[in-house]
């Protein structure tokens, strides 16, 4: 049998059911011995200061680890000693002295500090009785060898309780780290599939549209404006092959990795100025360093957003502001197209398109709502577009699914 201690606070069952046995076995004790004493006063006094030591140093021990607590416990001894000296009704406070002993004290000490406490039980029921009776011998050991006994069975239960929580609480670690394990290698095996998709149609279709352009280049042609389309329709379409490119292998856009977002909202407002529509780029704030998901999500929503005025809205020009607030990170791309109605458009009752086109709206949503962002859009007809996306610098990423 071995002893495990446990301090008294951190083991609040045992607790109270000490002090209900202090209780119970102190009143009847000071019952009996103050009906058969002849100085009541003397043994009220001791009694007094015996519960005022167990009680009070109880609390003041308390979750105050275990020295403290098995110095409380050894005067309380000693004060239980001076009771059983006045009245050997106090002798059956032995019981309590055995369990806290077995349940503070570790071995090998806890079996001597039990031996004590049997053999000042039985002698001083015997010198009150002013004889050694058989019962006054084993009935105390009996008890205080049971008390320590059931005080090793509860601790043990209560160790493999602890054990078992633990065990438990592993167990659903694993299965939380399992499951973002097969979520990840769910999107890993979808990114792979769409992947070989993309490097099969997209990939293989602007190669093609490259080789055209550079044909179609190589022609003479005195329009000078016409010659500009086509640089920037071969510049466009060699962006967008790189871009699919790094995508099959999984890396994120090579403009935003050399350059940061400053650069490739300015190269976005270029392009879209060279394509026909006056486009504009601002930046306000103190630049701050983001994070890389969080750059990117906003340089797609931006070029979303301008892909949409320039083939939908019919915009004279288009304004794009990158803004760094203390606390949040935001683009602003506005337009004075024809504008449109954006519930008709991004709500759930939005019909599909035919030509398979119109998911950009939800698509640019989802990454910066992946972000701890949002997307406000502002339109009506014929009164122009302003779209708002923006990011908290402390927004945690949200895991996105496959």
């Amino acid at each position: 049998m071995t002893s495990s201690t446990a301090t008294l606070g951190g083991d609040r069952p045992v607790l109270i059911a000490g002090h209900v046995l202090f209780t119970v076995l102190l009143t009847l004790g000071a019952i009996r011995a103050l009906t058969t004493t002849d100085s009541p006063i003397s043994v009220a006094v001791a009694i007094a200061v015996v519960a005022a030591w167990y009680y009070g140093g109880a609390a003041w021990v308390r979750d105050k680890g275990l020295t403290r607590q098995r110095v409380w416990l050894l005067v309380l001894l000693v004060g239980w000693l001076a009771l059983v000296m006045i009245s050997s009704e106090f002798i059956w406070l032995a019981f309590l002295f055995a369990m806290l002993a077995w349940h503070l004290i570790p071995l090998p000490w806890s079996i001597g500090l039990e031996v004590l406490v049997a053999v000042i039980a039985v002698v001083g029921y015997s010198w009150h009785q002013g004889a050694v009776v058989a019962g006054a011998v084993f009935g105390p050991v009996i008890g205080i060898a049971s008390a320590a006994v059931m005080t090793e069975v509860y601790q043990r239960l209560r160790s493999q309780s602890e054990e078992r929580k633990m065990l438990l609480d592993e167990l659903i670690r694993t299965q939380q780290a399992l499951a973002v394990r097969e979520r990840e290698t769910g999107r890993l095996a979808e990114r792979e599939r769409l992947a070989r998709d993309i490097h099969d149609t997209v990939g293989q279709s602007l190669a093609s549209v490259i080789l055209l352009l550079r044909a179609a280049m190589g022609q003479d042609a005195t329009d000078q404006a016409h010659q500009t389309q086509l640089r920037t329709a071969l510049d466009t379409t060699l962006t967008a092959l790189s871009e699919t490119r790094r995508f099959v292998r999984g890396l994120g856009p090579e403009v935003i990795e050399k350059h940061g977002l400053r650069s490739a909202l300015g190269t976005l407002a270029a392009e879209a100025t060279a394509l026909g529509i006056p486009t504009t780029f601002a930046e306000y704030g103190r630049p701050q360093q983001i994070p890389l998901p969080y750059e990117v999500a906003l340089l797609r929503a931006a070029q979303e957003a301008v892909a949409n005025a320039r083939t939908h809205a019919k915009p004279t020009s288009v304004t794009i502001t990158l803004t760094y607030l203390d606390d949040e990170v935001s683009i602003d791309i506005i337009d004075d197209g024809i504008g449109f109605n954006p519930a008709e458009a991004t709500g759930p009752a939005a019909p599909p398109r035919a030509d398979g086109s119109g998911y950009g709206l939800t698509a640019m949503r989802g990454r910066i709502h992946e972000c701890g962002g949002q997307v406000i859009i502002e339109s009506e007809p014929g009164g122009g577009t302003a779209l708002h996306a923006a990011i908290p610098l402390e927004a945690p990423m949200i895991e996105s699914q496959p």
